[in-house]
């Protein structure tokens, strides 16, 4: 409120010009065709599955799938899920919502974020930022519980930085930091709380203020209201489930995913490098000088503008999530997203670096009236050294030349892992016109940034280029993706829901296949490959109920001995089987 009495009119006005063009631009990215394609396994149809089935069993506190508790991830996103479902039905619309909200309300938060603590333009650099980089578009728009984590840990540092900057109303910002933290766990678990202390705390150290601004971070009111949020459905589902649930939530995805790697998702310490470099492309060439900024705030250790306190907490910020997960044992790209806000950030605050010169070495009073210091630093009158414009280019340049050549490669990559691909490529025509569209979108507006030297006409190219390439993606290329990769299983999923009508047994064979429970809605028996598995499904068919049996065409030889199993159908490297049972009911 300080700040947005001090503003003109004129600047109010423009911040809220700024906020709707980012709100439909963000809006028009990520609900575009939302509900098309399906889902994707594994993650989407299984977060889908949970919450049909909680609404089906009317457990809210265990999620289950497949008619076993489910304890990957805490309730909230399930319960959201079902809201969601009573609203637009059981599409995939509704199961991604969520997500896509959260994104759109993040890209708001973000811009205003910036513009109060940076100033214009940053509002609309750190908007266009977090809005058109690749990670973003893509998790915006997937049923997983990534980009909540996110926007609950955003508030959560947002409104902590806010309680340490402005004491007369820092209990209500720190009472809404422990509420946001509140739901991050309860959509995530304990990083929902060790991101946000991580990033305050380190904060603190720096400006060498870790005992009074504990103080203010930690009122009884919102260590309530935490407890409050928290703490009912985690004694709920430990007194329903017991040890079952600290073996599966606590050790196994929380303890187990840090010290070892699950789901073969490993990879090495350096593996979040070309995450952050292509994940957050175009956006990446800009981080150079915004870190010599936060470095250049913290070396004095000295709050010495407003800027100064949200520059080093998102270096604090991004530096921490990176780390955190560089070091754990399993790694997926996603892991990385929490990070994404704080990058944001400091691209707007990058681009307003030397925008607007002002007076050196004046003293600045921040909203603490106790706090007074010489001034001997400015975000706006800084000067960079001229050598990193020239790595901001080279990082442009170098990960938009390789998106770019990547997407010229895909026909050729298509050819080669043919032969490869157990016949998922079968009939796939190599998409020569849609890859060098790509290849030259991301090569023109790459290069078309650089000759751009103001930074709102180079956010401008940037984004637009990006803009383009998200409505290509999303309108042509993932749809077909899903054909290739998903479309078989869906088709044989329906088939089972039609044929058996939820009675008879369902087996996948070597498969981890998530939609097929969801596309199906039916229980699904999962078989390893091996004698085994082919000795279970020939004691099934014995048994005379009637069965289907879905598979990857790669594994049919096996199924094809089976006395009384008959090849039903067979397409793009999936097969799928039915036995004499089956055969009787359909005549």
């Amino acid at each position: 409120m300080i700040l947005r009495s001090a503003l003109p009119n004129s600047a109010r006005h423009g911040g809220t010009a700024i906020l709707l063009i980012l709100l439909i631009v963000s809006s028009t990215l990520f609900f575009f065709r939302l509900g098309t394609p399906g889902l994707f396994d594994a993650d989407e149809p299984a977060y889908a599955q949970a919450a049909r089935e909680m609404l089906e069993a009317g457990d809210w506190i265990t999620p289950h799938f497949n008619g076993l508790p489910r304890f990957d991830k805490p309730i909230l996103f399930y319960w959201l899920i079902t809201l969601s479902y009573r609203a637009f039905g059981e599409t995939e619309f509704a199961v991604r919502f969520w997500s896509t909200l959260a994104a759109v309300i993040l890209v708001l938060i973000i811009a205003r974020a910036a513009r109060r603590w940076f100033g214009p333009p940053a509002d609309l650099l750190a908007g266009l930022a977090f809005t058109t980089n690749l990670l973003t578009a893509l998790l915006a728009r997937a049923a997983v519980t990534d980009m909540l984590l996110t926007l609950f840990v955003t508030l959560a540092i947002l409104a902590g930085v806010e309680a340490l900057q402005v004491p007369a109303s820092g209990k209500g910002w720190a009472t809404m930091g422990w509420a946001a933290m509140g739901l991050a766990v309860l959509v995530k678990g304990p990083i929902g709380l060790l991101i946000p202390a991580m990033v305050l705390i380190g904060t603190l150290w720096i400006f060498r203020e870790l005992r009074s601004g504990l103080t203010r971070l930690l009122p009884w009111q919102g260590l309530t209201l935490f407890a409050a949020i928290t703490l009912p459905w985690y004694l709920l589902v430990l007194a329903a489930d017991g040890w079952a649930f600290v073996q599966g939530f606590v050790i196994k995805h929380h303890i187990a995913r840090f010290t070892g790697v699950i789901s073969s998702h490993g990879g090495p310490l350096w593996f979040y490098f070309p995450v952050v470099l292509v994940g957050f492309f175009p956006w990446s060439g800009f981080l150079p000088r915004a870190i010599w900024l936060a470095c250049a705030v913290a070396h004095g250790r000295k709050a010495c503008e407003r800027a100064d306190r949200l520059l080093v907490a998102c270096a604090c910020w991004a530096t921490g999530v990176f780390i955190f997960f560089s070091f754990a044992g399993t790694k997926l790209p996603s892991y990385i997203f929490p990070a994404f806000p704080p990058l944001a950030l400091l691209v707007g605050a990058a681009g307003i670096s030397n925008f607007k010169p002002t007076t050196d070495d004046r003293a600045v009073a921040s909203d603490d009236p106790l706090s007074v210091v010489r001034c001997q630093f400015s975000i706006r009158q800084s000067q960079p050294p001229r050598w990193l414009d020239g790595l901001a280019a080279w990082i442009l340049g170098i990960s938009g030349g390789i998106l770019a050549l990547g997407f010229a490669m895909v026909p050729w990559i298509l050819e080669v892992g043919r032969p490869r691909a157990g016949g998922i490529l079968n009939g796939v025509s190599a998409p020569v016109g849609l890859a060098w569209w790509l290849a030259g979108l991301v090569a023109i507006g790459t290069v078309g940034s650089f000759l751009m030297r103001e930074p709102k006409r180079r956010a401008a190219t940037l984004a637009a280029m990006m803009s383009l390439l998200i409505l290509t993606a999303e309108g042509m290329v993932v749809p077909r993706v899903y054909a290739i990769v998903q479309g078989p299983l869906r088709e044989f999923s329906t088939d089972a829901r039609r044929i058996l009508g939820g009675q008879g047994t369902l087996v996948v064979y070597g498969l981890n296949a998530p939609s097929v429970v969801f596309y199906a809605n039916h229980r699904v028996t999962s078989f390893g490959v091996g004698p085994d598995g082919v000795d279970r499904i020939r004691r099934l068919v014995d048994g005379g109920r009637p069965l289907l049996v879905i598979t990857r065409i790669a594994h049919a030889p096996a199924l094809d001995k089976v006395p009384g199993l008959y090849r039903l159908k067979a397409r793009d490297g999936y097969a799928m089987y039915s036995s004499s049972a089956v055969q009787r009911r359909q005549l």
